[in-house]
């Protein structure tokens, strides 16, 4: 056994999961593509101050949660613990805002968290999420919310609920905050976090996880609303309604970032248990200018793709996931293993005139030959990688200008014809085959 073992908070990503972040990621740019958002790629680590200045100082990611380094010249850098702070670092740096009309944008990518491992949740985690840029109206917090919605219902999430608050903007904030601020001085055995946060950003005694049973008719930002983010609020309300779309207001979600203004949301499903929400994001539009920017009105959301994919074990996604038929080529000659080794290859580069003649389908995965292995065997491995047939070069028929494909579910079996250059090939293929003649098993 390996001394070695995954970095707690790390994973492996292997097998059925591995399948299922591909099949993930498909539908996502699918969709993501459909509403016109362009990928964007950026680098994993970036100057620490971006995420401070943009994720807020005061925040658990910031004080707790952010692995930063110094590179050999002394430059503090830090492992991105989320993705809209670098892709605004991308916009303004490349100049999104002129080369880009519409700035729609979508990015996936491993982020770094340190904090308590948990179901769905890591240290290193995927994340996939998208970016309006540089629309200040209503129906562009909308479209980010079905964007979102559309992939979690494509992959067939159950119990989808969205929950919908407006933050405002700074000025009715400030409002809200020294509301607050009055109400939980009150409470005197606040928890430790509470209480910190009480001094520094009294929004997020709302997300308290220790506290808020404690917490009876709180003050809500509904009541401190300016007149500009109130009609905001109602017009996404409306085209939501206009579209069909359910959501519940809560006025307790504030979401975890300093950068947020107006609306946020959560998509939430109560298949992965009390840790429900799948995605979450909202409107931020001052970050753009404090990052060194235009005053550019954004919205956005981000998507945990492990937790995702815990929501969808509820419903069959990964029984579903192997649809390719696998054909498993094997040897009754080991002379004819370049012959074999040849067809294999031109199966792989999907000659439909070879699979048409042997009856397969265009999805179909290939495997081997193998050299050094009975027929038997072949056959045990043909079975245990789930092979549907079975081809199998044999001297006697391919002298003949054919195979046999053996069907591994009913097991019977046939001689098929190969095409001519298949069968001529063995001419040329003469010295090839002759350098593994000899071989031992």
């Amino acid at each position: 056994m390996s001394i070695y073992k995954a970095p707690r908070g790390t994973h492996d990503i292997f097998g059925k999961l591995a399948l299922g972040l591909e099949k993930l990621d498909l539908i996502s740019r699918q969709v993501f593509r459909k509403h016109n958002f362009k990928e964007v790629r950026t680098p994993i680590f970036e100057d620490v101050s971006l995420f401070t200045r943009s994720i807020g100082e005061a925040t658990d990611i910031v004080e707790k949660e952010m692995y930063v380094f110094e590179d050999r010249k002394g430059r503090k850098l830090a492992l991105r613990p989320e993705g809209t702070a670098s892709l605004v670092r991308a916009y303004i740096e490349h100049r999104f805002d002129m080369t880009e009309p519409i700035g729609k944008f979508f990015y996936s990518g491993e982020m770094f968290r340190y904090e308590r491992p948990q179901a769905g949740r890591y240290r290193q985690f995927l994340q996939m999420g998208a970016e309006y840029l540089a629309n200040p109206s209503p129906n562009a917090d909308v479209e980010i919310i079905l964007v979102a919605k559309e992939i979690l219902s494509t992959l067939n999430i159950k119990d989808i609920t969205i929950h919908l608050n407006s933050l405002g903007c700074p000025k009715c904030r400030a409002e809200f905050r020294q509301k607050l601020v009055d109400y939980f001085a009150s409470i005197s055995d606040l928890c430790e976090d509470c209480k910190r946060r009480l001094e520094k950003n009294p929004l997020r005694l709302l997300d308290c996880k220790i506290d808020s049973n404690k917490f009876q008719n709180v003050p809500t930002m509904q009541e401190c609303l300016c007149d500009d983010c109130n009609n905001h609020f109602q017009q996404v309300q409306a085209l939501l309604k206009r579209v069909d779309c359910d959501y519940i207001v809560d006025h307790k979600l504030v979401r975890g970032l300093d950068y947020y203004t107006r609306t946020v949301f959560e998509v939430r499903s109560s298949s992965v248990g009390s840790q429900d929400a799948l995605c979450a994001g909202g409107r931020y539009d001052n970050l753009v200018k404090e990052l060194g920017g235009q005053q550019i009105p954004s919205v956005g959301f981000a998507l945990g793709c492990e937790r995702v994919l815990m929501a969808c074990e509820q419903n069959g996604f990964f029984d579903s996931l192997q649809t390719d038929d696998v054909v498993f080529i094997a040897l009754a000659d080991e002379e004819l293993f370049v012959d074999a080794f040849t067809f294999a290859n031109d199966l792989i580069l999907n000659n439909n005139d070879i699979r048409k003649d042997i009856c397969l389908s265009e999805n179909i995965i290939i495997e081997g030959p193998f050299l050094n292995k009975s027929l038997k065997s072949q056959f045990k491995l043909a079975d245990k990688i789930g092979a549907k047939k079975t081809i199998i070069f044999g001297k006697n028929e391919f002298d003949k200008g054919k195979i046999i494909v053996k069907d591994m579910v009913t097991q019977e079996q046939k001689e098929v014809k190969l095409p001519d250059y298949c069968f001529n090939r063995q001419i040329c293929n003469t010295d090839s085959n002759e350098v593994f003649k000899n071989v031992k098993k």
